[in-house]
């Protein structure tokens, strides 16, 4: 619930703030445009009234219509005639002299007269437009907040003084705003002809008018709640009649006006003081209120209207739910929500705003910037609440139905409306999905003598616990509601896939979430015959739309047959387990592919895209794999089937979409396919590893097996003659043995070395856990750098070797500990090196350093050099740095002497050989 109390909060906090910050903007980027209409002009322009000052424009398009005694809509700014102010240079022009623009300009042909000053306006041309705006705007403004103060403290001083009485005060301030409104209507039959001719729009009618409407409203609110002289009923209708009043004088005096009624109609419920709250005179009050001010933005245009009384009308039923709401209120509020939303959709208007190209993108910007998908969504919003509080009950579910049966209807109207139909069958989506599951269930015998006595909980073939009743007949009202309704509507929809979509999209939804959620994915005869009469359905649809011409034909035709193999899936599927629902999605996307390949429309290939997300999230991220279990050939688990079948579907749809011709969609369910097969082959050697998904600890045995796998499985990428045909196996490929490259060092060398952690390496030597763990992948790294198959950059190449280079100088080492340790050579305080085991070390590492050497001379490789001058530097270190400290006896002797000898050795084999014949790497 406090989801939904957020999601109808952060809508108010749209309808409220966005509007305003658009209107801000739109007034600034109106004063831009009257600057820049200015300098076009410049001082070359013809003669003529200079336009009203860039603050009035947007007062001039919503009132000039009523100005002139027409009621249609404003004219654009853009069909209006500029005109300019008269120039003293104009009351000079010499007679007889023809005035043209080109006369005026640098290179005009008229005789030197010698050097001219530039044509000035008679007034500099920025103090018009502030005298004007400051004696026909702001003054006017100052002139009408001041004569309602001063009716406030002259009955302030009037009260301290004890001159009237409670119903003289409210008598005066009725008359004060009779005179108000009567002297509006007086100034606007006699305007002004020189204000009219310069800026063509009297504010003094307005001010007195808002004025007068203020001063009503404001004493009759004194009267109810100051002085006690109307009850909660006489003043509620008062205040409600004044605010109706003031929306009714807006058609005649403008967006003030309305404004003032709008805002006063909708505090009128929380100035009223009632002994107890009444749902029903609240919010038909409140319906009628939203009608009236709808009514008068539509005939207006004025958008920002719209979007104060969508919070005002939402605001009241989210604070009444917050404070007052029960039971019995539920179907009074839900009333009031389907009003609303067929108020919306009628009296209708848009954002100025400049749509997007993209299809999904313009939807969405359709529905937030339109003011009946405003109002609709916040329709939807409120009857999910009502249905959260009222413990989603059956008519909690009746009401949601209504809302999309309401939709459909509009939809299928109107054109303009189509867009409700997705908003519609998207609420339907959310009641079903957020439903609650119940906590407790009643007893299997009591559920077989329930259905076999009562058809009104037990439902055909089905027996469905008393807990599940209302939502399975929702389920199944949707999807006859949606299914049948919006194919009706394609007869005469002017989008297709908004009327195909969602009747062959919302059956095979209902089903599903009925299936996850009443039968929990349980194999059923039952569901899975209900699936396969609902691919009858979809098929007997892709018939009749099949019947249709061509164009628009082929859209509906392939959603239906899409939704026909999406139900057989299903159907397949109820008879399996567990991981068999996300094997029938993945053959959907084969079938999808193949629909594609005879009816390439974008919408089949997006769905298609969408389907394997689903496929992917379902594989990857789905925790319930863990618990998964089944067994195939008796050594194989079950993803064999889980991964296989999804990768072997993928691969077959990238074939058809290549064949096709759209490459990016091939190339996207190829990549699907390369890690449901890795995937594959990842989590089966863990099963034959540690025997289990969940609850297993990681040791080197494990880590080292799924480092191979990764290691062979970026070779395969990398393979030259595949890169040529798929050039992101190259890219992919790289990035697995990065990671298996970060796995080795991190894990295998770090993590789980055998010195930290105490494991079964094996006695025999090089054939045992380490070589497993370090010698196998060094030797494919070395592979992989040394051959010519696979692209692999130079860099890289370098990488790899050096990184087999420390892995087979980490095996050594620890050869070395296991030789004098046997398995037990993790390090402790028990197994602390002797002189002997320190002093191998110093040899092993010599050894290793040329052996590098030797190879590196053999090979001319300078590579190779450089690597046993740093095992070299590194066993020079050792001596030096701990040999000589910690060695005693002969061990220190021979260590320092083998030392000497190796050096002055490897020196003249590195000057013989490697300084007499380099060889470039």
């Amino acid at each position: 619930m406090g989801g939904l109390i957020a999601l109808l909060l952060l809508f108010l906090g749209y309808v409220i703030v966005f509007p305003i910050l658009l209107g801000l903007k739109i007034a600034q980027l109106s004063e831009r445009i009257q600057a820049l209409e200015a300098q076009l002009r410049g001082s070359d322009a013809p003669e003529g009234p200079q336009d009203a000052p860039a603050s009035l424009q947007i007062y001039r398009d919503l009132d000039d219509a009523l100005t002139q005694g027409d009621l249609s809509e404003p004219q654009p700014l853009e069909d209006r005639p500029p005109a300019q102010f008269l120039t003293e240079d104009a009351e000079r022009e010499e007679p007889g002299e023809e005035h043209t623009p080109e006369a005026d300009g640098p290179w005009s042909g008229r005789a030197d007269k010698g050097t001219r000053a530039p044509k000035q306006p008679l007034m500099g041309p920025a103090w018009p437009g502030m005298r004007d705006h400051v004696s026909s705007n702001w003054m006017v403004w100052v002139g009408g907040l001041a004569l309602g103060l001063s009716v406030v403290f002259l009955f302030r001083y009037a009260v301290d003084q004890g001159w009237l009485t409670p119903l003289a005060r409210v008598v005066m301030g009725l008359i004060f705003g009779g005179l108000m409104l009567s002297a509006g209507e007086w100034v606007r039959a006699r305007p002004v002809k020189a204000l009219e001719r310069a800026i063509k729009t009297d504010f003094i009618p307005p001010i007195l008018t808002g004025t007068g409407v203020f001063a009503v409203f404001v004493s009759l609110y004194a009267a109810h709640a100051l002085y006690g002289l109307l009850g909660p009923t006489t003043g509620f209708v008062a205040l409600g009649l004044t605010a109706y009043s003031g929306l009714a004088l807006s058609l005649r005096h403008g967006a003030l006006v309305g404004l003032i009624g709008l805002v006063a109609g909708y505090l009128v419920p929380g100035l009223v003081s009632a002994p107890e709250s009444a749902a029903l005179p609240l919010f038909l009050y409140l319906f009628v209120l939203t009608a009236g001010c709808l009514a008068v933005m539509h005939w207006r245009r004025w958008w920002a209207f719209a979007y104060l009384t969508i919070a005002g009308a939402y605001l009241w039923p989210a604070l009444y739910m917050l404070m007052d709401f029960g039971l019995a209120d539920q179907g009074i509020l839900s009333a009031y929500a389907l009003g609303l939303a067929a108020l919306f959709a009628l009296l209708a208007t848009d954002l100025p705003v400049k749509m997007p190209g993209t299809a999904l993108v313009r939807f969405v910007a359709t529905v937030l910037t339109r003011s009946s998908g405003v109002g609709v969504t916040g329709a939807g919003l409120l009857l999910l609440w009502l249905a959260d509080a009222s413990g989603y009950n059956s008519a909690a579910f009746v009401m949601i139905g209504l809302y999309g049966a309401l939709a459909l209807g509009l939809g299928a109207w109107r054109d303009q409306l189509e867009g409700l139909v997705p908003l519609a069958a998207l609420a339907a989506l959310a009641v079903v999905l957020i439903w609650p599951q119940p906590w407790q269930v009643s007893e299997p015998e009591a559920l077989q003598e329930l259905g076999r006595a009562s058809g009104g909980t037990a439902l055909w073939r089905y027996v469905i616990p008393a807990e599940f009743t209302a939502f399975f007949r929702a389920l199944l009202g949707y999807g006859a509601l949606f299914g049948l309704g919006a194919f009706a509507g394609l007869r005469w929809g002017r989008s297709p896939v908004i009327w195909a979509g969602v009747s062959a999209a919302l059956p095979v939804l209902f089903f599903a979430i009925g299936y996850w959620r009443i039968a929990a994915f349980e194999v059923d005869w039952n569901w899975s015959v209900t699936a396969t009469l609902l691919a009858l359905s979809m098929f007997a649809a892709a018939l009749v739309v099949a019947r249709r011409p061509a164009p628009r034909r082929d859209l509906p035709l392939g959603l239906y047959t899409a939704a026909t193999t999406a139900a057989l899936s299903l159907a397949a599927t109820c008879l399996l387990r567990e991981a068999w629902l996300t094997v029938a999605l993945a053959a959907e996307i084969l079938a999808l592919a193949w629909i594609w390949l005879r009816l390439p429309l974008r919408e089949i290939r997006a769905l298609t895209l969408v389907l394997t997300a689903v496929v992917i999230l379902r594989l990857v991220a789905n925790p319930e794999l863990l618990n998964y279990e089944g067994t195939v050939f008796g050594s194989f688990h079950w993803v064999l089937y889980a991964y296989g079948l999804p990768a072997l579907s993928t691969w077959l749809a990238s074939r058809l979409f290549r064949s096709g011709g759209d490459t990016l969609a091939a190339t996207i369910l190829e990549i699907t396919a390369a890690g449901f097969g890795f995937l594959m082959v990842a989590l089966q050697l863990r099963l034959w590893t540690s025997g289990g998904l969940k609850d297993t600890e990681w040791n080197l045995f494990d880590l080292s097996v799924q480092i191979l796998w990764w290691i062979v499985a970026g070779g395969l990428l990398l393979r030259r003659e595949l890169q040529d045909r798929h050039p992101w196996t190259g890219e992919v490929g790289r990035w697995v043995l990065g990671l298996s490259i970060a796995a080795v060092i991190l894990g295998s060398v770090l993590a789980l070395s055998p010195l930290a952690q105490a494991q079964r390496v094996g006695n025999w030597p090089v054939v045992n856990l380490l070589g497993l763990a370090y010698l196998l992948p060094a030797a494919l790294f070395l592979f992989y750098g040394a051959s010519h198959g696979f692209t692999l950059p130079d860099r890289y190449r370098h990488t790899l070797f050096g990184i087999a280079g420390l892995l087979v100088f980490v095996d050594i080492t620890l050869e070395t500990r296991r030789a004098f340790w046997g398995e037990a050579m993790a390090y402790g305080f028990q197994t602390q090196p002797g002189n002997a085991e320190v002093y191998a070390y110093s040899v092993v590492w010599i050894v290793y350093a040329m052996a590098l050497l030797a190879l590196g001379i053999l090979l001319k490789g300078r590579f190779l050099r450089q690597a046993s001058m740093a095992v070299l530097m590194l066993s020079v270190a050792k001596v030096f740095l701990y040999d000589m400290s910690d060695l005693t006896g002969l061990y220190r002797v021979a260590s320092f002497l083998g030392l000497g000898i190796v050096l002055i050795g490897i020196a003249r084999i590195y000057q013989r050989f490697a300084l007499d014949d380099p060889a470039p790497e």
